[in-house]
């Protein structure tokens, strides 16, 4: 009996952006204003308190509680019959009111943890710009390690046949995986050899020494897309990113730092206060040296509003691109 609504954080508004039940009957762009009787900043600010995230990163947590908004809402206030839910729809100024049946829980976690379903990257080429986009949703290939290295492999093989001179690295979304992978795209992005661990960290001790470069690896412009999601694995090779100078971040801040607690955790609930407590059990730090440990931040930052959202404008791609056009007319002055 879970609450049956994705929901997505915009200016400081809780906007609907779909349903576990593939139901429309609170229509996409809609503004959340109650649920059940309880306003729902009130709920969001709740749920925010019972979420943990390394170094107390809000960018993190705000990205958790959008994820599983329904786990915590169950969490912190149990599992109704019925939904009651107080909106705004798009385009309209008065509220409006629907009573929704709740979603299943394996409904809800289809959609939650849909990156453990091992989504592959995606990979364009842009000929009109000279530029490739690469989204790499997830690390999570534990168990498919050479297939994230060949498609890495026909990937930049690619770019370096046909010269692509400008790469959109897209890994919004990326919690994390396995620093086999991660390190494989490293290696490619790279200006020189670098180590990706800063100590032997187990059965990942090979990544402590420099990463070989890669025949093809990438001498273009690199623009990286981060958001709050980006956690864990992903902290790690954005921090390395950042430390060796290598592209320009665009977007929000990221959820996670050149450290963290991950691998085997231990997970308690609280009885009485419902807060969640993930205890970490082991440590895994980036090869960086006298590095703040906070969020990533980008060099520049894009801004999703509402209306954006609405017309379903990618503002971060669009900042990408505008930001290509920007340099590439700065490199054709240069040249003259």
């Amino acid at each position: 009996r879970m609450f049956p609504l994705t929901l997505k954080r915009i200016d400081n508004l809780i906007v609907v952006a779909g349903s576990y039940l593939d139901s429309d009957e609170v229509p996409r762009g809609s503004i959340i204003l109650e649920i059940n009787g309880r306003p729902v900043n009130e709920i969001w600010d709740r749920l925010r308190k019972i979420t943990s995230a390394d170094a107390l990163n809000p960018h993190f947590i705000d990205a958790q509680v959008t994820k599983r908004f329904s786990m915590f809402y169950a969490s912190a206030y149990g599992l109704p019959d019925q939904y009651t839910v107080s909106y705004i729809p798009p385009g309209h100024n008065s509220p409006e009111s629907k009573v929704l049946a709740p979603a299943d829980h394996e409904s809800v976690r289809k959609v939650v943890f849909a990156h453990f379903n091992h989504p592959l990257p995606q990979f364009e080429i842009l000929e009109e710009m000279n530029t490739a986009l690469l989204t790499v949703p997830t690390f999570i290939y534990y168990d498919r390690v050479n297939e994230f290295r060949h498609l890495m492999d026909s990937c930049f093989h690619l770019i370096r046949t046909r010269g692509i001179g400008h790469l959109i690295l897209d890994v919004r979304g990326n919690g994390g995986g396995d620093p086999f992978c991660s390190s494989v795209l490293l290696a490619y992005l790279q200006k020189r050899p670098v180590p990706y661990f800063a100590e032997p960290y187990g059965r990942y001790d090979t990544l402590s020494q420099p990463l070989p470069l890669p025949e093809d690896h990438f001498d273009g412009r690199l623009y990286t897309l981060i958001d709050g999601s980006c956690g864990s694995t992903n902290g790690h090779f954005c921090a390395l990113l950042k430390y060796h100078h290598i592209g320009t971040f665009i977007g929000t801040p990221g959820g996670a730092t050149f450290k963290c607690n991950a691998g085997r955790d231990t997970e308690f609930r609280l009885e009485h206060t419902q807060l969640i407590l993930t205890i970490g059990r082991s440590t895994y730090s980036a090869a960086v040296s006298n590095m703040e440990k906070t969020a990533i931040l980008p060099d520049i930052e894009a801004h999703e509003t509402l209306d954006d959202f609405l017309e379903n404008r990618d503002i971060f791609l669009e900042t990408a691109l505008h930001q290509i056009e920007l340099d590439r007319k700065l490199s054709s002055h240069d040249r003259f």
